[in-house]
């Protein structure tokens, strides 16, 4: 009893000093790699294009958060509508854009922060977020690839195939970062707008694990509200990053196109 009394008074520490939050948008540079749990889903990459949540995921709209108080499992996640308008742009122009995978995946975030890893695959890497006790600064392998609607337009279509979440435990949560089950999903895709000034399209990720034993006992409020942050973070910064990588990288395309005239 005093070992979890212990544990929950870190707990109420860490919520008063504002741990819900997320850090800076950059690459982890450290790491106690006494608590790091690397995901065998990283080295074990699947050559499935889509997965049975792809559609779920894409659908939903905002954030996402459920808790299973009897398991004690948390999934949490958000989709976001991407609209953005391309100077000077029109239908053809747009889905000749669209119809290479490389030069779009290239555009769809921070260039510091993505890898291409060979056969279609690149590797996204997030700031690193804290969920309470918890922190972590993921990177998801996605694979990337075109395919063409009912129309024959192209679509931009993204999928993970592996992730290592780069988990590390705040001091007082005295629980193996194995035993998290930590899970990641991100998917997402893209396709010129309907009057051909730009693309439209979604991105969504949801993220899964078992809450230890201390943090089982926070209140629903606590843990949603946890989660809520780093959804708008990851959200915000997906939307940012690509509307500046996409009408940079479309900009660049059409004066390689007129040079090339």
């Amino acid at each position: 009893m005093r070992v979890m009394l212990h544990q929950l008074s870190l707990l109420a520490m860490a919520m008063n000093s504002s741990i819900l939050t997320a850090s800076a948008f950059a690459p982890t540079t450290h790491h106690n790699h006494n608590h790091i749990h690397e995901s065998n889903s990283s080295t074990q990459l699947s050559a499935s294009y889509s997965s049975k949540n792809r559609d779920k995921i894409l659908k939903r709209s905002g954030s996402h958060f459920d808790l299973n108080r009897f398991s004690g499992k948390v999934e949490f996640g958000s989709t976001v509508l991407l609209v953005t308008s391309l100077e000077n742009a029109d239908m053809a122009t747009v889905s000749t854009w669209l119809s290479d995978e490389k030069r779009v995946a290239m555009a769809i975030w921070d260039e510091k922060l993505i890898e291409a890893r060979g056969d279609n695959i690149w590797r996204l890497r997030l700031m690193p977020l804290q969920f309470v006790t918890i922190q972590l600064a993921p990177q998801v392998d996605n694979r990337m690839w075109i395919e063409k609607d009912a129309k024959e337009n192209p679509v931009f279509k993204m999928q993970s195939i592996g992730f290592d979440p780069n988990i590390q435990l705040l001091p007082g949560l005295n629980v193996p970062a194995s035993s998290l089950g930590i899970d990641i999903e991100v998917v997402g895709e893209l396709r010129a707008s309907m009057n051909g000034d730009g693309v439209e399209g979604r991105i969504g990720f949801v993220s899964s694990g078992n809450l230890p034993p201390p943090m089982r006992l926070l209140p629903d409020s606590v843990l949603k509200t946890a989660s809520n942050v780093i959804c708008s973070t990851v959200s915000d910064f997906a939307i940012q990053s690509f509307q500046k990588g996409a009408r940079a990288n479309y900009r660049e395309f059409c004066i390689q196109n007129q040079a090339a005239l």
